[in-house]
Protein backbone atom coordinates (compact mmCIF):
# COMPACT_ATOMS: atom_id res chain seq x y z
CA UNK A 1 0.00 0.00 0.00
CA UNK A 2 1.43 3.40 -0.28
CA UNK A 3 1.33 4.69 2.81
CA UNK A 4 4.43 1.69 3.45
CA UNK A 5 6.33 3.66 1.47
CA UNK A 6 6.20 6.68 3.62
CA UNK A 7 5.72 5.82 7.29
CA UNK A 8 7.58 3.02 9.52
CA UNK A 9 8.40 2.10 12.80
CA UNK A 10 11.21 4.28 13.08
CA UNK A 11 9.33 6.79 12.01
CA UNK A 12 7.07 6.36 15.17
CA UNK A 13 9.88 5.45 17.62
CA UNK A 14 11.66 9.25 16.33
CA UNK A 15 8.45 10.61 17.27
CA UNK A 16 8.07 9.59 20.61
CA UNK A 17 11.40 10.26 21.46
CA UNK A 18 10.88 13.99 20.39
CA UNK A 19 7.58 14.22 22.58
CA UNK A 20 9.03 12.23 25.73
CA UNK A 21 11.98 14.33 25.82
CA UNK A 22 9.43 17.46 25.65
CA UNK A 23 7.65 15.94 28.22
CA UNK A 24 9.99 15.12 30.85
CA UNK A 25 10.77 18.60 31.79
CA UNK A 26 7.47 18.92 33.25
CA UNK A 27 5.82 15.34 34.11
CA UNK A 28 6.92 13.79 37.54
CA UNK A 29 8.02 10.26 37.89
CA UNK A 30 4.51 9.27 38.97
CA UNK A 31 2.38 11.15 36.40
CA UNK A 32 0.99 9.60 33.31
CA UNK A 33 -0.56 10.54 30.20
CA UNK A 34 -3.26 9.40 28.29
CA UNK A 35 -3.50 10.43 24.35
CA UNK A 36 -6.86 8.81 23.01
CA UNK A 37 -7.72 8.09 19.45
CA UNK A 38 -11.35 9.25 20.11
CA UNK A 39 -14.93 7.60 19.45
CA UNK A 40 -17.59 7.49 17.04
CA UNK A 41 -20.15 10.47 16.59
CA UNK A 42 -23.58 9.03 15.76
CA UNK A 43 -25.65 11.02 13.77
CA UNK A 44 -28.39 13.35 14.81
CA UNK A 45 -31.22 10.63 14.29
CA UNK A 46 -29.33 7.66 12.68
CA UNK A 47 -30.23 5.50 15.11
CA UNK A 48 -26.68 3.58 14.41
CA UNK A 49 -25.12 5.18 12.02
CA UNK A 50 -22.18 7.07 13.05
CA UNK A 51 -20.28 9.83 11.24
CA UNK A 52 -16.94 8.35 9.23
CA UNK A 53 -14.21 7.88 12.04
CA UNK A 54 -11.30 10.32 12.25
CA UNK A 55 -8.83 9.68 15.13
CA UNK A 56 -7.63 12.29 17.17
CA UNK A 57 -4.35 13.68 14.93
CA UNK A 58 -2.26 13.51 18.02
CA UNK A 59 -3.07 9.99 18.20
CA UNK A 60 -2.48 8.93 14.51
CA UNK A 61 1.13 10.58 14.64
CA UNK A 62 2.17 8.65 17.50
CA UNK A 63 0.61 5.76 16.66
CA UNK A 64 0.01 5.26 12.80
CA UNK A 65 -3.21 4.26 13.81
CA UNK A 66 -6.61 4.96 13.33
CA UNK A 67 -8.66 2.68 15.37
CA UNK A 68 -11.50 4.51 17.67
CA UNK A 69 -11.61 4.38 21.41
CA UNK A 70 -7.46 3.54 21.39
CA UNK A 71 -4.97 5.04 23.58
CA UNK A 72 -1.73 5.19 23.94
CA UNK A 73 -0.08 6.19 27.24
CA UNK A 74 3.21 7.45 28.44
CA UNK A 75 5.51 8.42 31.64
CA UNK A 76 8.81 8.76 32.96
CA UNK A 77 9.41 5.43 33.98
CA UNK A 78 7.25 3.39 31.58
CA UNK A 79 7.85 5.08 28.78
CA UNK A 80 5.07 4.17 26.18
CA UNK A 81 2.62 1.73 26.39
CA UNK A 82 -0.42 0.95 23.90
CA UNK A 83 -3.89 -0.15 24.55
CA UNK A 84 -5.52 -1.66 21.17
CA UNK A 85 -9.17 -1.99 20.76
CA UNK A 86 -9.62 -5.30 18.99
CA UNK A 87 -11.87 -5.84 16.04
CA UNK A 88 -15.29 -7.83 16.49
CA UNK A 89 -16.38 -10.48 14.13
CA UNK A 90 -19.56 -8.42 13.86
CA UNK A 91 -17.70 -5.84 12.73
CA UNK A 92 -15.83 -7.28 10.39
CA UNK A 93 -19.05 -8.62 9.60
CA UNK A 94 -20.63 -5.50 8.38
CA UNK A 95 -17.16 -3.65 7.63
CA UNK A 96 -14.93 -5.84 6.41
CA UNK A 97 -11.21 -6.23 7.76
CA UNK A 98 -10.93 -2.41 8.52
CA UNK A 99 -7.64 -0.38 6.71
CA UNK A 100 -7.22 1.54 10.14
CA UNK A 101 -3.40 -0.25 10.78
CA UNK A 102 -0.57 1.96 8.89
CA UNK A 103 2.24 0.07 10.67
CA UNK A 104 1.83 -2.74 13.49
CA UNK A 105 3.01 -2.74 16.94
CA UNK A 106 2.47 -4.36 20.24
CA UNK A 107 -0.11 -3.37 22.63
CA UNK A 108 -2.67 -4.62 25.43
CA UNK A 109 -5.98 -5.26 25.24
CA UNK A 110 -8.22 -1.41 25.50
CA UNK A 111 -10.10 -3.62 28.05
CA UNK A 112 -7.46 -4.13 30.59
CA UNK A 113 -6.63 0.25 30.79
CA UNK A 114 -8.48 1.17 33.37
CA UNK A 115 -6.99 -2.49 35.46
CA UNK A 116 -3.63 -1.18 34.63
CA UNK A 117 -3.68 2.18 35.76
CA UNK A 118 -5.16 1.02 39.33
CA UNK A 119 -1.92 -1.12 39.60
CA UNK A 120 0.69 1.35 38.79
CA UNK A 121 -0.66 4.11 40.98
CA UNK A 122 0.14 7.08 39.15
CA UNK A 123 -0.35 10.40 41.03
CA UNK A 124 -1.51 12.52 37.89
CA UNK A 125 -3.72 11.20 34.76
CA UNK A 126 -3.75 13.46 32.39
CA UNK A 127 -6.28 13.21 29.24
CA UNK A 128 -5.43 14.72 25.61
CA UNK A 129 -7.20 13.96 22.53
CA UNK A 130 -10.61 13.59 24.11
CA UNK A 131 -13.10 16.38 25.96
CA UNK A 132 -10.32 18.05 26.72
CA UNK A 133 -8.11 18.15 30.47
CA UNK A 134 -8.27 21.70 31.59
CA UNK A 135 -5.68 21.54 33.61
CA UNK A 136 -2.67 24.01 33.32
CA UNK A 137 -0.57 20.69 33.47
CA UNK A 138 -2.34 19.31 30.34
CA UNK A 139 -2.50 22.41 28.65
CA UNK A 140 1.55 22.48 28.57
CA UNK A 141 1.30 19.35 27.79
CA UNK A 142 -0.54 20.01 24.24
CA UNK A 143 1.17 22.40 23.58
CA UNK A 144 4.53 20.76 23.82
CA UNK A 145 3.21 17.96 21.52
CA UNK A 146 1.69 20.31 19.13
CA UNK A 147 4.90 22.66 18.96
CA UNK A 148 6.66 19.13 18.46
CA UNK A 149 4.53 17.81 15.63
CA UNK A 150 4.50 21.20 14.00
CA UNK A 151 7.62 20.36 12.24
CA UNK A 152 7.28 18.29 9.40
CA UNK A 153 9.33 15.17 9.10
CA UNK A 154 11.05 13.52 6.39
CA UNK A 155 8.48 11.01 5.73
CA UNK A 156 5.68 13.86 6.06
CA UNK A 157 7.17 15.94 3.49
CA UNK A 158 7.32 13.26 1.17
CA UNK A 159 3.32 12.08 2.05
CA UNK A 160 2.71 15.41 1.08
CA UNK A 161 4.28 16.01 -1.86
CA UNK A 162 2.86 13.11 -3.28
CA UNK A 163 -0.37 14.15 -2.56
CA UNK A 164 0.31 17.07 -4.02
CA UNK A 165 0.43 15.48 -7.54
CA UNK A 166 -2.77 13.99 -6.16
CA UNK A 167 -4.31 17.58 -6.71
CA UNK A 168 -2.47 18.59 -9.25
CA UNK A 169 -3.99 15.94 -11.59
CA UNK A 170 -7.57 17.38 -10.40
CA UNK A 171 -6.75 21.27 -11.33
CA UNK A 172 -5.22 19.75 -14.93
CA UNK A 173 -8.41 18.92 -15.34
CA UNK A 174 -10.03 22.00 -14.54
CA UNK A 175 -7.88 23.28 -17.08
CA UNK A 176 -8.75 20.87 -19.57
CA UNK A 177 -13.02 21.34 -19.15
CA UNK A 178 -13.68 24.89 -17.44
CA UNK A 179 -15.84 26.66 -20.05
CA UNK A 180 -18.75 28.98 -20.48
CA UNK A 181 -21.99 27.15 -20.21
CA UNK A 182 -21.03 24.41 -17.44
CA UNK A 183 -22.01 24.78 -13.69
CA UNK A 184 -20.12 25.56 -10.89
CA UNK A 185 -21.18 21.80 -9.66
CA UNK A 186 -19.97 20.00 -12.76
CA UNK A 187 -16.42 21.80 -11.94
CA UNK A 188 -16.28 20.17 -8.26
CA UNK A 189 -17.62 16.54 -10.25
CA UNK A 190 -14.44 16.83 -12.69
CA UNK A 191 -11.90 17.59 -9.89
CA UNK A 192 -12.52 15.16 -7.01
CA UNK A 193 -13.79 12.61 -9.60
CA UNK A 194 -9.83 12.91 -11.39
CA UNK A 195 -7.88 13.00 -7.51
CA UNK A 196 -10.20 10.04 -6.46
CA UNK A 197 -9.16 8.47 -9.75
CA UNK A 198 -5.48 8.91 -8.82
CA UNK A 199 -5.50 7.41 -5.22
CA UNK A 200 -6.96 10.38 -2.60
CA UNK A 201 -9.50 8.90 0.27
CA UNK A 202 -11.34 11.86 0.84
CA UNK A 203 -11.43 15.51 0.24
CA UNK A 204 -9.55 17.63 3.22
CA UNK A 205 -12.57 20.26 3.39
CA UNK A 206 -15.67 20.44 1.14
CA UNK A 207 -14.32 21.73 -2.44
CA UNK A 208 -14.80 25.46 -2.86
CA UNK A 209 -15.81 26.81 -6.15
CA UNK A 210 -16.85 30.24 -7.09
CA UNK A 211 -17.64 31.68 -10.46
CA UNK A 212 -18.29 35.56 -10.98
CA UNK A 213 -19.74 37.51 -8.04
CA UNK A 214 -19.94 33.77 -5.95
CA UNK A 215 -15.76 34.11 -5.87
CA UNK A 216 -16.03 36.85 -3.52
CA UNK A 217 -17.72 34.38 -0.61
CA UNK A 218 -14.69 32.84 0.63
CA UNK A 219 -16.45 29.41 1.43
CA UNK A 220 -18.71 29.40 -1.79
CA UNK A 221 -20.07 25.65 -1.88
CA UNK A 222 -20.28 25.06 -5.64
CA UNK A 223 -24.00 25.34 -7.01
CA UNK A 224 -25.77 25.04 -9.97
CA UNK A 225 -24.97 28.35 -11.15
CA UNK A 226 -23.65 28.46 -14.77
CA UNK A 227 -20.10 29.85 -15.35
CA UNK A 228 -20.58 32.88 -17.85
CA UNK A 229 -17.95 34.19 -20.11
CA UNK A 230 -15.20 36.32 -19.10
CA UNK A 231 -15.47 35.50 -15.36
CA UNK A 232 -13.10 34.43 -12.74
CA UNK A 233 -13.76 30.43 -11.36
CA UNK A 234 -11.93 30.71 -8.00
CA UNK A 235 -11.51 27.08 -7.35
CA UNK A 236 -9.90 26.00 -3.40
CA UNK A 237 -9.88 22.53 -3.50
CA UNK A 238 -7.31 19.56 -2.10
CA UNK A 239 -6.36 16.17 -1.79
CA UNK A 240 -6.47 13.70 1.27
CA UNK A 241 -4.75 10.23 2.53
CA UNK A 242 -5.11 9.04 5.58
CA UNK A 243 -5.59 12.50 6.93
CA UNK A 244 -2.59 14.04 5.59
CA UNK A 245 -3.27 17.13 2.73
CA UNK A 246 -2.38 19.97 0.85
CA UNK A 247 -5.00 23.19 0.77
CA UNK A 248 -4.68 24.90 -2.52
CA UNK A 249 -6.44 27.78 -4.36
CA UNK A 250 -6.03 28.93 -8.08
CA UNK A 251 -8.44 31.65 -9.68
CA UNK A 252 -9.15 30.19 -13.49
CA UNK A 253 -10.31 32.69 -16.28
CA UNK A 254 -13.50 31.13 -17.34
CA UNK A 255 -13.06 32.12 -21.17
CA UNK A 256 -10.20 33.59 -23.45
CA UNK A 257 -7.10 35.98 -22.23
CA UNK A 258 -7.99 37.98 -19.29
CA UNK A 259 -9.79 41.57 -19.30
CA UNK A 260 -7.89 44.36 -18.15
CA UNK A 261 -10.09 45.13 -15.38
CA UNK A 262 -9.25 41.51 -14.07
CA UNK A 263 -5.92 41.33 -14.80
CA UNK A 264 -5.45 44.25 -12.54
CA UNK A 265 -6.97 42.64 -9.72
CA UNK A 266 -5.15 39.33 -10.40
CA UNK A 267 -1.86 41.34 -10.52
CA UNK A 268 -2.31 42.74 -7.00
CA UNK A 269 -3.14 39.23 -5.38
CA UNK A 270 -0.13 37.52 -7.45
CA UNK A 271 2.26 40.19 -5.89
CA UNK A 272 1.18 40.18 -2.43
CA UNK A 273 1.39 36.65 -3.19
CA UNK A 274 5.08 36.15 -4.34
CA UNK A 275 6.59 38.70 -1.51
CA UNK A 276 4.55 36.93 1.42
CA UNK A 277 6.16 33.48 -0.08
CA UNK A 278 9.63 35.40 -0.55
CA UNK A 279 9.49 36.68 3.36
CA UNK A 280 8.30 32.80 4.96
CA UNK A 281 11.23 31.91 6.05
CA UNK A 282 12.80 30.38 10.46
CA UNK A 283 13.15 33.56 12.33
CA UNK A 284 10.37 35.87 10.98
CA UNK A 285 6.89 36.98 12.70
CA UNK A 286 3.73 35.48 10.84
CA UNK A 287 1.95 38.15 11.39
CA UNK A 288 4.48 40.33 9.71
CA UNK A 289 3.73 38.26 6.83
CA UNK A 290 0.23 38.84 6.84
CA UNK A 291 0.42 42.53 7.12
CA UNK A 292 2.81 42.87 4.41
CA UNK A 293 0.25 41.32 2.65
CA UNK A 294 -2.00 43.89 3.75
CA UNK A 295 -0.27 46.53 2.99
CA UNK A 296 0.64 44.85 -0.65
CA UNK A 297 -3.11 44.74 -1.57
CA UNK A 298 -4.09 48.22 0.02
CA UNK A 299 -1.66 49.90 -2.32
CA UNK A 300 -2.90 47.78 -4.96
CA UNK A 301 -6.13 49.24 -4.84
CA UNK A 302 -5.03 52.86 -4.49
CA UNK A 303 -3.29 52.65 -7.63
CA UNK A 304 -6.95 51.17 -9.17
CA UNK A 305 -8.39 54.35 -8.60
CA UNK A 306 -10.68 52.31 -5.75
CA UNK A 307 -9.18 54.11 -2.67
CA UNK A 308 -8.56 57.49 -2.50
CA UNK A 309 -5.57 60.15 -0.33
CA UNK A 310 -2.89 58.88 1.39
CA UNK A 311 -1.17 54.90 1.00
CA UNK A 312 -0.09 55.51 4.82
CA UNK A 313 -3.61 56.73 5.92
CA UNK A 314 -5.42 54.31 4.25
CA UNK A 315 -3.23 51.28 6.10
CA UNK A 316 -3.28 52.85 9.60
CA UNK A 317 -6.95 52.89 8.68
CA UNK A 318 -6.93 49.66 8.31
CA UNK A 319 -9.51 49.87 4.88
CA UNK A 320 -8.24 46.64 3.00
CA UNK A 321 -10.40 45.00 5.94
CA UNK A 322 -13.19 45.53 3.78
CA UNK A 323 -11.87 43.54 0.89
CA UNK A 324 -9.50 40.98 2.45
CA UNK A 325 -10.51 40.09 5.47
CA UNK A 326 -8.60 36.69 6.53
CA UNK A 327 -5.89 35.65 7.54
CA UNK A 328 -2.84 35.22 4.91
CA UNK A 329 -2.51 31.84 5.63
CA UNK A 330 -2.61 28.79 8.21
CA UNK A 331 -0.61 25.79 9.42
CA UNK A 332 -1.13 23.01 7.65
CA UNK A 333 -0.56 18.97 6.51
CA UNK A 334 -1.62 16.61 8.87
CA UNK A 335 -5.49 17.91 8.87
CA UNK A 336 -6.36 21.28 6.94
CA UNK A 337 -5.56 23.36 10.06
CA UNK A 338 -3.03 21.16 11.66
CA UNK A 339 -1.99 22.06 14.72
CA UNK A 340 -3.51 25.38 15.11
CA UNK A 341 -2.01 27.07 17.86
CA UNK A 342 -3.69 26.11 20.93
CA UNK A 343 -1.43 28.24 23.32
CA UNK A 344 -2.22 31.27 21.56
CA UNK A 345 -5.31 32.41 24.35
CA UNK A 346 -4.98 36.03 23.54
CA UNK A 347 -4.76 35.72 19.57
CA UNK A 348 -4.46 39.58 18.02
CA UNK A 349 -6.73 41.16 15.16
CA UNK A 350 -4.20 42.71 12.28
CA UNK A 351 -5.97 44.45 9.57
CA UNK A 352 -9.20 42.98 10.53
CA UNK A 353 -8.12 38.99 10.71
CA UNK A 354 -7.75 37.48 13.86
CA UNK A 355 -5.23 35.31 12.81
CA UNK A 356 -5.47 31.52 12.83
CA UNK A 357 -1.36 31.67 14.04
CA UNK A 358 0.11 34.57 15.50
CA UNK A 359 3.60 32.61 16.08
CA UNK A 360 7.54 32.40 14.86
CA UNK A 361 8.16 30.39 11.85
CA UNK A 362 10.18 27.80 12.31
CA UNK A 363 11.98 25.05 10.04
CA UNK A 364 10.18 22.33 8.97
CA UNK A 365 6.40 24.37 9.63
CA UNK A 366 4.32 23.71 6.96
CA UNK A 367 2.07 26.68 5.93
CA UNK A 368 -0.64 28.22 3.62
CA UNK A 369 0.39 31.50 1.81
CA UNK A 370 -2.93 32.59 0.78
CA UNK A 371 -3.44 35.89 -0.08
CA UNK A 372 -7.20 37.25 -1.16
CA UNK A 373 -8.95 40.25 -2.20
CA UNK A 374 -12.65 40.38 -2.55
CA UNK A 375 -15.89 42.89 -3.68
CA UNK A 376 -18.74 42.12 -1.60
CA UNK A 377 -21.78 44.45 -1.96
CA UNK A 378 -23.41 43.07 1.39
CA UNK A 379 -19.89 44.14 3.21
CA UNK A 380 -19.26 47.45 1.02
CA UNK A 381 -22.67 48.83 1.34
CA UNK A 382 -23.48 48.44 4.56
CA UNK A 383 -24.23 51.57 6.60
CA UNK A 384 -22.00 51.73 8.97
CA UNK A 385 -18.67 51.27 6.71
CA UNK A 386 -20.31 53.67 4.03
CA UNK A 387 -20.33 56.57 6.77
CA UNK A 388 -16.87 55.21 8.27
CA UNK A 389 -14.55 55.41 5.01
CA UNK A 390 -17.04 58.14 3.14
CA UNK A 391 -13.98 59.88 1.92
CA UNK A 392 -11.33 56.73 1.40
CA UNK A 393 -13.43 55.05 -1.48
CA UNK A 394 -14.74 56.11 -4.73
CA UNK A 395 -17.85 54.62 -4.31
CA UNK A 396 -18.79 55.24 -8.14
CA UNK A 397 -15.73 53.47 -9.54
CA UNK A 398 -16.14 50.58 -7.08
CA UNK A 399 -19.37 49.45 -7.89
CA UNK A 400 -17.79 48.54 -11.25
CA UNK A 401 -15.91 45.73 -9.69
CA UNK A 402 -18.59 44.11 -7.91
CA UNK A 403 -19.46 41.57 -10.80
CA UNK A 404 -15.83 40.35 -10.32
CA UNK A 405 -15.73 38.80 -7.29
CA UNK A 406 -12.06 38.23 -5.92
CA UNK A 407 -8.91 36.17 -6.12
CA UNK A 408 -7.17 33.98 -3.70
CA UNK A 409 -3.65 32.26 -4.72
CA UNK A 410 -2.83 29.80 -2.28
CA UNK A 411 0.11 27.29 -1.80
CA UNK A 412 1.77 24.96 0.84
CA UNK A 413 5.21 26.23 1.86
CA UNK A 414 7.32 24.11 3.60
CA UNK A 415 9.67 26.82 6.03
CA UNK A 416 13.72 25.65 5.78
CA UNK A 417 16.36 26.82 7.38
CA UNK A 418 17.60 29.03 4.56
CA UNK A 419 14.11 30.32 2.46
CA UNK A 420 11.13 27.88 1.86
CA UNK A 421 10.12 24.92 -0.43
CA UNK A 422 7.18 25.25 -2.54
CA UNK A 423 5.57 21.30 -1.71
CA UNK A 424 2.42 22.48 -4.09
CA UNK A 425 4.52 24.03 -6.51
CA UNK A 426 3.51 21.48 -9.17
CA UNK A 427 0.12 23.09 -9.45
CA UNK A 428 0.04 25.43 -11.84
CA UNK A 429 -0.96 28.97 -11.86
CA UNK A 430 -1.56 31.94 -14.24
CA UNK A 431 1.24 34.45 -14.07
Amino acid sequence: MIHNLYFSEEQIKIRREQVGSQWNTVLNAQDAVLIHSGHPIQKPGGLDSTYPFLPHPAYFWLTLRRRETEVVLYSKDLGWIEFHKEISNEEIFWEGEKNDVLVSSPGKNINTLERFLESQHFSKVFHLGQAKDSSPEAFELRTLLDQTRRKKDAAEVRFIRHIAELANAGYQKIASVLKPGMTERELQIAYESEIFRKGADTVPYETIVGSGSNAAILHALPSQKIIKENEFVLVDAGADIFDYCVDVTRTFYSSGEMSSQHKDLYSIVLKAYHECVAMSKAGVLWRDVHIHSAKVITEGLLQLGLLKGNLSDLIEKEIVSLFYSHGVGHLVGLRVRDTGQDENINPQTYFGARLRVDLELEENHLITVEPGCYFMPAILESAYQQKKFHDDINWTELKKWYDIGGVRIEDNILIKKDGNENLTRCIAKTE
